[in-house]
């Protein structure tokens, strides 16, 4: 009984505090519902290529300044996946404090199918999988140095030499893209500067660093790297998911 009249009382709170807050007068307001805004960093991209087989870590780690000097570190870190047919899983998940233990959410994952030209992104709060059309981004490395074709960019580009990360050769390179002056509202130039170290074995980035006078210093690394095949499983969509397809046409292909 007691825990009853407490229930009830709890229930009758809430609804009193909404029923407050509808019915407030809007000139007793301070101000009106403010909105927000957030950035969301795509790290190092997995191409599915087949026959090149791996499982691995990407940790990033994104230092920003704030105007009075002050710097804020976060950081999170990822499981990725590709098979011998060039399925690429992902797992994509929050950002935490660089100086906190806590766990980085997963909240979504990606799965790949280059036989299938598709990109399904899979929400794990909602069980909830939307099926996307899958095309890669083109890479800066096959753009030649010099003004870039739309007359508002200069790119450059400095050889590192070759090194090694968990036994994988890996080839560096800098390259500095130079804004012009009005091109995104800018009084004056912008020079953002990307270091990638490559691995030709499995055709991707294995360490990328940006320095971004707008976004901050952004480090990705990739880690605990196995050559061996990846857990089938890892690539199978789970059952319990809805799945929508958000393509312009096309009802999802039968397997």
């Amino acid at each position: 009984m007691k825990r009853f009249i407490l229930a009830f009382s709890l229930a009758t709170l809430v609804v009193a505090f909404v029923s407050y807050i509808l019915a407030q007068n809007p000139q007793d307001a301070l101000h009106a519902a403010d909105g927000n805004s957030f950035t969301r960093i795509v790290s190092i991209f997995i191409s599915p290529i087949p026959n090149a087989p791996f499982t691995a870590t990407v940790s990033t780690e994104w230092t920003r300044q704030t105007s009075d000097g002050a710097a804020v570190v976060v950081k999170n870190h990822r499981m990725v996946a590709r098979d011998s047919q060039g399925h690429v899983f992902e797992e994509r998940r929050r950002f935490v404090p660089a100086d906190s233990n806590s766990q980085s959410l997963l909240f979504q994952m990606d799965y790949v199918d280059p036989a299938l030209h598709t990109r399904t992104v899979c929400l794990p709060p909602s069980s909830t999988c939307e099926v996307r059309g899958f095309f890669e981004p083109v890479s800066t490395s096959t753009i030649p140095v010099g003004p870039m074709a739309d007359g508002k960019h200069y790119l450059s580009r400095e050889d590192l030499g070759k090194s090694e990360t968990e036994g994988l050769e890996t080839i560096g390179t800098r390259e500095t893209i130079t804004t012009n002056p009005s091109t995104m509202g800018n009084d004056r130039e912008v020079t953002l500067t990307k270091e990638f170290w490559y691995s030709p074995k499995l055709g991707v980035n294995l360490l990328v660093k940006r320095i971004d006078p707008l976004q901050g210093t952004q480090v990705f690394t990739v880690s605990n790297i196995s050559l061996a095949e990846p857990d089938a499983r890892l690539f199978v969509i789970p059952a319990k998911y809805k799945v929508t397809d958000d393509r312009p046409s096309a009802p999802i292909p039968a397997k």
